[in-house]
C-alpha cells in the first residue's frame, strides 16, 4: 500500500504573530502586520519604502542560545525558530525515528543577503575586517544547514529557490520522499528575511511596490480595485511532513493529508503575467486532478493574492477557467493582506493557515478589501474571517518567470 504524506507539525514567525496561536489569533482578527519599519531608517526613502510587514518580537535568544544564534543571519534564525515550532508540535524530538531518516527541505529567495552580505559588503569599502562567518551565513543554503543541525537530522538537506513558490516546493518534495519511501519524516518549509533600504529600493526600481498613499497598513489590499502594488515582508513557516500510518502509530494528531501538487510554468517573461489565467487554471486543475477531486470538492482557495493589479486579475482568471460557473460559490482568501509578500516564505505561510482553517474550520478574511473590481469579482471573504465546512483546500503560489504551483490539502479523515 502506497504511503499517505500527512502533515503533523507547524511552525510560523510572521508579520502578525510569531507562534501558531498568535499568528492564527491574529488571522482570524484580521489584523494587519504592516506597518512603518523598525529595522533602519527609512524616512529618506520613497513612499513605497516606508512599507513593509515586519515581525516584531521576535528574540533569536528564545530560539538560538548562544554562539550560533549571534552568526546566524535573520533568515536562518526565523528558520530555526519556525522548524522548533513544528518539531515540538508533532513531538517530533521524542520520536524513535534514526536521524539518517529524517530529511530536511527549506525554501528562500534572499537568503542572507541583507545583514550577512550587506554589512559585510559595507565592511569591505570601508576597508574593515569580514566576518568569517559571512560565507557561511550568505549562502541560501545556511538556514536549512541550522535546521538540520538543531533538529539532528541526518538524512538529505536540500534548498529550493522558487521564488515565492518555494515553501510549497519544499513541502511537496517532502511529501514525495515520504510517499516514496526514502524518508520517514521530512522538515519542510520556508524562510525570508529581505527589509533593508536597498532590497526594498530595487523592488520599487521594477515598479512592484505598493504605492497607496493611505495608512501603512491598508497598502496591502489584494483584489480590491484600489490595490496599487506589494508590501515586502519577511518570516517564515515550518512543518512536519511524515506516512501518516507511523503519525498515528505514534499517537500524534495529525493536521491534514497532503493529496495531490502540480506546477505549470507561463515561460514567457520574468515580471509580466497572462492575465488570461491559462496557466494558473492548468496547475490548478491539474492538482486537482492529482488529488482525485473534482473542483466542487474544493471548499476554500488559498489564493497567492499578493495586490499587484496584472497578478490578481490573472489569478481570478486562472480561478474561473479552472472552476467554470462553481469559481463563484468557492471562498477565496488572501494571507498577504495582513502578513505581506514574504517571498518564499509566503506559501509555507499558506500552508500552516490551510491546516489551521481545516482544524477549526474558519477562513481568514482578505482585509482592505472594500472597492469591487470587475476584474476581480469572486468570493474574497473580504476582511471577516466566516465558518465554513472546510474539508479541502487549494492553495496557490505565483514565482518569478510565470511559475504557478498549487497543493490540495485535506482533513486528516
Amino acid at each position: 500500500m502506497k504511503r499517505q504524506a500527512v502533515i503533523t507539525g507547524l511552525g510560523i514567525v510572521s508579520p502578525i504573530g510569531v507562534g501558531v496561536e498568535r499568528f492564527w489569533d491574529g488571522a482570524l482578527a484580521g489584523r494587519s502586520g504592516i506597518s512603518t519599519p523598525t529595522l533602519f531608517d527609512a524616512t529618506k526613502l520613497p513612499r513605497e519604502c516606508q512599507i513593509v510587514g515586519e515581525v516584531a518580537d521576535f528574540n533569536v535568544r528564545d530560539w538560538m542560545p548562544g554562539a550560533a544564534g549571534k552568526m546566524a543571519g535573520r533568515f536562518s534564525q526565523f528558520a530555526v525558530a519556525a522548524a522548533k515550532m513544528a518539531r515540538d508540535d508533532s513531538s517530533l524530538d521524542r520520536a524513535d525515528i534514526r536521524p539518517e531518516r529524517i530529511k530536511v527541505a527549506i525554501g528562500t529567495s534572499l537568503s542572507g543577503q541583507i545583514d550577512v552580505a550587506q554589512s559585510n559588503f559595507v565592511s569591505f569599502l570601508k576597508g574593515e575586517t569580514i566576518s568569517p562567518w559571512a560565507s557561511n551565513e550568505y549562502s541560501a543554503h545556511a538556514a536549512t544547514s541550522h535546521v538540520a543541525i538543531d533538529a539532528g537530522a541526518r538524512g538529505q538537506t536540500t534548498t529550493f529557490s522558487t521564488a515565492c513558490a518555494a515553501g510549497l516546493d519544499a513541502v511537496a518534495w517532502g511529501a514525495n520522499q515520504v510517499t516514496g519511501g526514502d524518508a520517514d519524516v521530512v522538515i519542510a518549509g520556508a524562510t525570508e528575511a529581505p527589509l533593508s533600504e536597498f532590497i526594498l529600493s530595487v523592488f520599487k526600481s521594477v515598479g512592484v511596490l505598493s504605492r497607496w498613499l493611505g495608512p501603512p497598513e491598508e497598502a496591502s489590499r489584494p483584489f480590491d480595485r484600489l490595490r496599487a502594488g506589494l508590501v515586502l515582508a519577511e518570516g517564515a513557516a515550518a512543518l512536519i511532513v511524515e506516512d501518516a500510518d507511523a503519525a498515528r502509530a505514534r499517537g500524534v494528531p495529525i493536521h491534514a493529508r497532503i493529496l495531490g501538487f502540480a506546477s505549470a510554468s507561463e515561460g514567457a517573461h520574468l515580471r509580466k503575467v497572462d492575465e488570461t489565467g491559462e496557466t494558473v487554471a492548468r496547475a490548478l486543475t491539474l492538482a486537482i486532478r492529482k488529488s482525485g477531486l473534482e473542483p466542487r470538492d474544493i471548499d476554500f482557495i488559498s489564493a497567492h493574492g499578493n495586490s499587484m493589479p496584472d497578478y490578481d486579475a490573472a489569478e481570478t482568471a486562472g480561478i474561473k477557467r479552472a472552476f467554470g460557473s462553481h469559481a463563484w460559490n468557492v471562498p477565496v482568501s488572501s494571507l498577504k493582506s495582513m502578513c505581506g509578500q514574504a517571498l518564499a516564505a509566503s506559501s509555507a505561510m499558506q500552508v500552516v493557515a490551510a491546516c489551521l482553517s481545516l482544524r477549526t474550520q474558519v477562513i481568514p478574511p482578505t482585509v482592505n478589501y472594500r472597492v469591487p473590481d470587475p476584474q476581480c469579482d469572486l468570493d474574497y471573504v473580504p476582511n471577516h474571517a466566516r465558518r465554513a465546512r472546510v474539508r479541502n483546500v487549494l492553495i496557490h503560489a505565483h514565482s518569478l518567470g510565470g511559475s504557478h504551483v498549487a497543493m490540495v490539502l485535506s482533513t486528516p479523515d
